[in-house]
């Protein structure tokens, strides 16, 4: 995902979540802005009920991927969760975008796909989708920071796990932790099979009885890259940020999916990566 949201992806990548060298690892722009749309499946269904629509979407924002109107599109589906509801959707598919105002597909490129029946094809598919997974609620979250190895590869690190945090104190300055914690996750890279990580803010909907406000995304290879994140072996000034960041962050929830489907880079972007 081009950013974790942006390569979830992501994301999410992300960035799901654009990206530069900059020695071992890729930074991605913090203007990316990342759809989460959470799907329940209708009763009776599983995930592989709703796979054949959700991968005519997948060639739908391909489309869009390789006109440039969108960075990625990933379907996430959960694998464990904190949450008390667990039924309460079963998926999300993420969409990011360089803009808050989604653009896909050019009429010329849903043409191609679809011939002269588009607007037909296009009618069939969202009813199939709604009769698969209704959506159950979408959040849209701006990314603040992200940073991915220059070999980030969905089918490399699969498991993306999410944090959803609030602040301990609403009146905490947590914008200066944002760099300290990204120092401490590219140290991590270079020695486990943590592959990305992306901090992103609530836009909408935000409130307070929402509980969360804040979201940090990890793409790792397997939950072990989670069990050896503890304090051996830590220097004091190390050992200083995470105490600072667990006084300061409260991890309401916790979640763990599996990326299932996705979009690819257009092969420029890909080429250009390689350079």
């Amino acid at each position: 995902m081009l950013t974790f949201f942006a390569r979830l992806s992501v994301v999410l990548l992300t960035a799901l979540m654009t990206q530069t060298g900059f020695g071992q690892a890729v930074k991605s722009s913090p203007k990316a802005y990342t759809y989460l749309i959470f799907h329940k499946l209708s009763p009776g269904l599983t995930i592989q009920d709703a796979l054949p629509v959700e991968r005519e979407w997948r060639a739908i924002n391909q489309a869009a991927v390789d006109e440039g109107n969108l960075i990625g599109w990933y379907m996430l589906v959960k694998q464990m969760s904190s949450n008390t509801n667990p039924t309460e959707y079963d998926y999300v598919t993420v969409i990011v975008s360089r803009e808050m105002s989604l653009k896909g597909a050019s009429p010329v490129a849903m043409a191609r796909l679809y011939g002269d029946s588009v607007k037909t094809r296009m009618a069939d598919l969202q009813k199939r989708d709604r009769a698969a997974a209704p959506v159950v609620k979408m959040e849209i979250w701006e990314t603040v920071d992200a940073v991915f190895n220059a070999d980030f590869a969905p089918d490399k690190t699969p498991l993306v796990v999410l944090d959803l945090m609030r602040l301990r104190d609403p009146g905490a300055n947590w914008s200066g932790l944002v760099a300290p914690m990204k120092r401490l996750v590219q140290e991590r890279m270079k020695e486990s099979a943590l592959n990305g990580w992306n901090f992103s803010r609530l836009v909408v909907p935000n409130g307070s009885e929402k509980g969360y406000g804040l979201l940090v995304a990890r793409s790792v290879a397997g939950l072990n890259v989670l069990s050896s994140a503890g304090t051996t072996g830590l220097t004091a000034e190390t050992a200083k940020i995470q105490d600072q960041l667990t006084r300061t962050f409260d991890v309401v929830r916790q979640e763990v999916f599996r990326i299932t489907e996705y979009t690819s880079l257009p092969k420029q972007a890909t080429n250009i990566q390689a350079k």
